[in-house]
């Protein structure tokens, strides 16, 4: 895949299921076994390409996604032109870990991401992914939960991971 992972960029968090805080949430399969994180019905498939849909309603402390995305062991890679991530969480940031370039719009409960919760990578409701790294999309004062969606427009975006704080 590339000379790049997940456990070069993030440390593994020990998995805590708490209504308080958002757990890391892992993309790659051997990373998310046995975490049940991947929301989506088709779940994950190592090795495979698939086409993932959202489902109308998301559980808290999971990612939903849509488009056609490569499972690799330590991440996922977009396949399709476009796609999204979607996810319910409770905390007071939120970081991703990312691969490849990419323009990321970043809504906030359906809205485009108010000024006053974006982190420091986004400007102007937009995260541009330029080299792999740890972005920091969310930033507030006080946890709290909320619907986030990340929606790409680029073939080949990967994503490893979200971290909270």
């Amino acid at each position: 895949m590339k000379s790049i992972t997940s456990e070069s960029l993030v440390e593994r968090e020990e998995f805590q299921h708490t209504a308080f805080r958002t757990p890391e949430l892992y993309f790659g399969y051997e990373l998310a076994q046995g975490r049940n994180q991947l929301g989506n019905e088709q779940g994950f498939k190592p090795e495979q390409t698939v086409t993932y849909n959202a489902p109308q309603n998301i559980d808290l402390h999971k990612f939903y996604l849509t488009g056609k995305w490569h499972n690799f062991q330590d991440g996922m890679r977009l396949e399709s032109e476009k796609g999204s991530i979607k996810l319910l969480f409770h905390a007071k940031e939120v970081n991703i870990v990312t691969a490849n370039m990419a323009e990321i719009e970043v809504y906030l409960d359906g809205s485009p991401l108010p000024e006053k919760y974006a982190g420091k990578d986004v400007q102007d409701g937009i995260l541009k992914v330029r080299e792999p790294s740890l972005y920091n999309i969310i930033s507030s004062e006080t946890a709290s939960t909320h619907e986030l969606e990340l929606r790409i427009k680029n073939t080949g975006f990967e994503m490893f991971t979200f971290t909270f704080g």
